[in-house]
């Protein structure tokens, strides 16, 4: 007998919450629209060797990976839009120096990001190409602001980093960097006492890094820490404050922006700048976003890239 069971972590949509999702779409999408992103849409499948090449290749345990019976060889669901954007500015946009997407669609992880969460997302971000550091940090920033009032949530907060603070502070590590950012993600010292421990690392970073998780590596904090650590620290460092001191405290409706080292990205093939949006009430982040250059640079076009993504369906949920 035919099992009609659904698969776990993937849900049918329908009736209410199938309208609540295109509602929140349009809407996010018209913002994108009047900000100048242009909206593109990608297919859901690609080859494996153009979503997992050079920083992508930190897709590879999400990508869920198929041979075609059509004959197209081994295929992947995107688990992730932003290679498929990449690949798009480097090949059928590569003359455009400046290029301002939008996109909205369905990704599928091979594992939920969360203990019985769901492995399907309606990925919808924006991408900007070709603007390098601050600029394109702080447009794609004040954009995140406005997406999180757009879906109704108050309070909502901005917190950022810089993935070169942790790099600087874990170089020579054995452990590879996922695994470190993974534990901090978690915000448990008693976790990362057990990793450090394994290390050989100084008695600053060891603190540093346990002073991360605690939840007081802020502005103050990282400014206390420049010319502690190494010259990677300092730079990542500066460029952060530098940033947030031309941010200011507070965007458009509110939205307030904090520094926070232990922001942590989604997947690491962010290089630069980090931010994670939240709100009152809600325990998980509402959206993600960063620089990510050196993924640009892995597609065969060396451009400055930037951009955020959020799960409709996490929004919805969270409202």
């Amino acid at each position: 007998m035919p099992t009609h069971k659904p698969v776990i972590g993937l849900n049918d949509a329908f009736g209410a919450q199938a309208r609540a999702l295109r509602r929140l779409q349009a809407d996010i999408l018209k913002l994108f629209d009047e900000a100048g992103y242009e909206e593109v849409i990608p297919p859901i499948l690609e080859r494996p060797d153009s979503m997992q090449s050079g920083a992508g290749r930190f897709l590879a345990d999400q990508t869920v990976v198929f041979s075609d019976p059509a004959g197209a060889g081994t295929l992947a669901i995107r688990s992730d839009m932003t290679p498929q954007i990449a690949r798009i500015a480097a090949t059928r946009l590569q003359h455009e120096e400046i290029l301002k997407l939008c996109y909205s669609g369905t990704v599928m992880l091979a594992r939920p990001d969360v203990r019985g969460g769901s492995r399907q997302q309606w990925q919808t971000g924006v991408e900007c190409l070709g603007v390098a550091g601050r600029d394109g940090d702080i447009e794609v920033m004040h954009l995140a602001a406005r997406t999180m009032l757009v879906a109704g949530f108050d309070q909502p907060v901005l917190q950022v980093g810089h993935i070169g603070l942790l790099k600087a502070l874990v170089a020579g590590s054995d452990t590879p960097l996922e695994t470190w950012t993974a534990k901090i993600s978690h915000r448990s010292p008693d976790d990362l006492s057990e990793l450090i421990a394994t290390e050989q690392l100084s008695d600053t970073v060891s603190s540093a890094l346990l002073e991360m998780v605690s939840g007081i590596a802020d502005q103050q904090w990282i400014r206390a820490h420049i010319g502690l650590i190494n010259a990677d620290f300092d730079h990542a460092a500066n460029e952060l404050l530098s940033l947030i001191k031309e941010l200011g405290e507070e965007l458009e409706g509110h939205v307030s922006v904090y520094a926070d080292a232990a922001v942590m990205p989604r997947f690491l093939y962010h290089s630069g700048i980090l931010f994670a949006g939240f709100a009152s009430g809600v325990a998980q982040a509402l959206l993600h976003g960063g620089r990510y250059d050196a993924m640009m640079a892995a597609h065969g076009r060396d451009m400055p890239a930037t951009g955020f993504s959020c799960d409709l369906w996490a929004l919805i949920n969270a409202c």
